[in-house]
């Protein structure tokens, strides 16, 4: 009886099966799947499960948990957010948005530096394989929709690929992401892949995926292409100049872009509509924000106007714009903070490396980055459990664990 209670325990204590099920659920939001009878009992299982994880981290977990530099702010964040929610904010939803950041920062953000470096890496290259291949059914089924015009009928729902739908998918910005995010996992497993039947089929699933974002026109999903070149310059040229100079590229093109109001609008897709009404928020509300529950009757009447697309749904379209609106200015400074950090750690570890495994590190480290970059466009990051938020936080706390692993093999 022992024996069978310690093998339950090992499972559910075990972090990379609960990742691999959020990350499945995360992908079941977003596409047809969503109206498959029965398919939401998985959200509330993984909700559960990773309750007891965080229960179970408090316990006994976190005596095998390193504390790093960035740790800090993103500790004194999720300590600041909480006391607002009871302070400031007093809302139950408040509080439930909380608990999936607390899951987020403490669960799919594993950093186990003290884990056999194979064993983390196998995991991370299942999950890795489960997202391409998912997305190579996907793609392939949207594909033959737009082809041969086919509409699926779930409900009172229907998917097609010439309407606002992207096949399987239920928007065409959200699957333009995801075979962007798909490309950059394919590039990463082509290199570490010894079998030509497998490199073949990484070939055919990255031009698939591209025909799938190109014909989307994902101006997000650009942005990760773009990071990934922009991470392979910045890691492969180690002048610290160069860097700095680099470094502030994207800044100076980011403030110059914002000068042009006339065309900001249009080509933003309206989200420079809705920074606008969040910039007014923030004024007001620029230490505690308004709580994530208020956030849209904040921004709906921060001004007058309609033209606010995507609100209510997909919040601010900038997650750096929201953790502002919401939490206020410090909790942004946090958070950026925790960023900056955390990717200094990477690239000093990243500087060490050496041929192929420089290459596969620095193509993951670009996923994350290329996600950053598409956050200037989405609020996926946190607050919410997305594929987008799980890719991120998963590939991340990997990058840390491998990169610093302590364990003597």
């Amino acid at each position: 009886m022992k024996e069978i209670i310690k093998n339950i325990y090992d499972f559910v204590d075990n972090k990379f099966y609960f990742k691999l099920l959020y990350l499945f659920v995360s992908l079941t939001f977003v596409t047809i799947l969503k109206y498959v009878p029965g398919i939401m009992i998985l959200k509330y299982i993984a909700l559960a499960w990773g309750i007891i994880l965080v229960l179970i981290m408090i316990i006994e977990d976190y005596k095998r948990r390193k504390i790093y530099k960035f740790d800090i702010p993103l500790g004194i964040f999720m300590i600041m957010t909480l006391l607002l929610n009871i302070i400031s904010y007093r809302n139950i939803d408040n509080i439930k948005t909380w608990m999936i950041n607390l899951i987020l920062f403490v669960i799919i953000f594993t950093v186990d530096v003290f884990k056999c470096k194979k064993t983390i890496i196998k995991e991370m290259n299942i999950i890795t394989y489960f997202y391409v291949i998912f997305m190579f059914i996907a793609s392939s089924i949207s594909l033959i929709m737009k082809s041969f015009d086919i509409k699926i009928g779930l409900g009172d729902f229907i998917f097609e690929f010439n309407g606002v739908n992207g096949g399987v998918f239920e928007n065409k910005n959200a699957i333009a992401i995801a075979a962007a995010l798909a490309i950059v996992m394919c590039i990463y497993i082509y290199d570490i892949s010894k079998s030509h039947k497998v490199r073949i089929f990484l070939i055919i699933n990255i031009i698939l995926q591209t025909i799938m974002m190109m014909g989307e026109h994902g101006r997000s999903a650009l942005l990760i292409v773009i990071a990934v070149v922009y991470t392979f310059i910045f890691v492969y040229n180690k002048n610290k100049y160069f860097r700095i100079v680099f470094l502030l590229i994207p800044i100076l093109m980011c403030g110059t872009f914002l000068t042009y109001k006339d065309n900001i609008r249009d080509f933003t897709s309206g989200r420079s509509s809705l920074w606008t009404s969040a910039a007014i928020v923030i004024k007001e509300n620029p230490l505690n924000g308004v709580g994530n529950n208020e956030l849209v009757e904040a921004v709906k009447g921060a001004r007058e106007t309609d033209d606010l697309p995507g609100l209510a749904i997909g919040g601010l379209h900038n997650i750096y714009v929201q953790i502002a609106t919401v939490n206020g200015i410090i909790s942004l400074l946090l958070f950026l903070a925790f960023i900056g950090v955390i990717l200094m750690f990477i690239i000093q570890h990243l500087d060490k490396l050496k041929r192929k495994e420089k290459f596969q590190m620095t193509t993951l480290t670009s996923l994350v980055v290329g996600i950053l970059a598409v956050n200037l466009f989405e609020s996926t990051l946190i607050y919410i459990v997305s594929f987008i938020s799980m890719i991120f936080w998963i590939y991340l706390g990997s990058l840390v664990s491998i990169l610093d692993n302590k364990n003597i093999e």
